[in-house]
């Protein structure tokens, strides 16, 4: 289910049915948009941003749509697969203006693990960049230290040891920017709805707005770990084919993927060690007295934007008087089941607390 309430310009973007409706140049009465700016008043700056900048990318394109299909083909910056694509042609320009406008990609992934499918071809980082017709600049950190790199958009880049990235000169004039990656980087990316941000490493597209993130490369397989804002990520073979753009896999921060190149697997769980998010409000204080079960929990998911499930009728008389300081995250959640007597999983991205109540 879509949250519309946290919709922001680069989601109204991404979103293939708000796209549709620009399309259309319908009237905003009676649609579920205008059912949205009645629910959220709020949104309405963004709805109408994301709605003046589509239609500006619309009536502007001026590529036939074989030289539309042949960008998408660069953007894409792939081979060959060895497994058969569904491929949709574009035969309107109602598809590449959403692509032009460097938000709705094509295709994605869907929520969970992908099983029985054939090996897909191997996306290796010179192989990517030997296919692209971009105007690379390549940075190869051959030290055992990491090496800051700041890129042309203003964003900074941590480049670990023995790690390599390529990215476009003048991306900045470009309504994607796109970067190579093959090793280990720490991403701080400056925010632009307009111009979506790209990595591409071992197979696997992460496509952000403005946020932080790391990716890892290596041993058959690719790791993206969100610290702040939400990332999409989806094999780069899935880029061409018509499936929905809700079909990405999107994380949140303290939330990971990791994708085997060879199954073509992607599975989303959390960070090994969240971290508490940053705050411009008040810090949320970890030291409990005879504190309610459900506000303890709350705080948690606050701070750490994390989904914690539990069965709020059988633990509504547990309380909790434990003073909690810097711990890992794990740790504290540890201490707080030990200390009413309940356990916990994690399932992908969602933790259950398991408990028979308290007295």
């Amino acid at each position: 289910m879509k949250q519309y309430k946290d919709y922001e310009v680069e989601d109204f973007l991404l979103d293939d049915e708000f796209a549709q409706w620009v399309r259309d140049g319908s009237a905003i009465t009676g649609t579920r948009w205008d059912e949205l700016l009645t629910t959220y008043p709020e949104k309405k700056a963004d709805l109408e941003e994301a709605r003046a900048y589509l239609v500006q990318v619309q009536t502007g394109s001026s590529l036939s749509d074989t030289e539309l299909t042949q960008e998408i083909q660069r953007i894409l910056a792939s081979t060959t697969p060895v497994v058969e694509v569904p491929v949709r042609y574009l035969n309107s320009r109602a598809t590449w203006w959403q692509v032009a406008a460097a938000v709705v990609l094509l295709a994605g992934v869907s929520w969970g693990i992908w099983q029985g499918l054939k090996p897909t071809p191997t996306y290796a980082y010179e192989q990517v960049i030997e296919s692209s017709n971009l105007p690379l600049t390549e940075v190869n950190n051959s030290q055992n230290k990491a090496q800051p790199v700041t890129l042309p958009d203003g964003s900074r880049i941590t480049l670990a040891g023995h790690s390599r990235l390529s990215y476009a000169r003048d991306m900045t004039k470009r309504s994607e920017r796109e970067v190579f990656l093959t090793g280990e980087a720490f991403f701080e990316v400056t925010k632009n709805p307009r111009q979506p941000f790209l990595v591409y490493a071992d197979g696997l597209t992460t496509r952000v707005v403005g946020t932080s993130f790391t990716i890892r490369t290596g041993s058959k397989q690719v790791s993206v770990l969100v610290r702040t804002g939400r990332v999409a990520v989806y094999p780069m073979h899935e880029s061409g084919s018509a499936q929905h753009s809700e079909s990405h896999l999107m994380l949140t921060p303290n939330q990971q993927a990791t994708y085997l190149t060879e199954a073509n697997q992607l599975t989303p769980t959390i960070v090994a060690d969240p971290h508490a998010l940053q705050s411009e409000s008040q810090p949320v204080s970890f030291n409990f007295d005879n504190t309610p079960i459900s506000e303890v929990f709350a705080r948690l998911e606050k701070a750490y934007g994390l989904t914690i499930q539990y069965d709020k009728v059988t633990m509504q008389n547990c309380q909790l008087t434990v003073p909690l300081r810097d711990e890992p995250f794990f740790t504290k959640l540890n201490i707080i089941c030990q200390t009413i007597g309940a356990s916990y999983k994690v399932d992908g991205t969602q933790i259950t607390i398991s408990s028979e109540g308290c007295k």
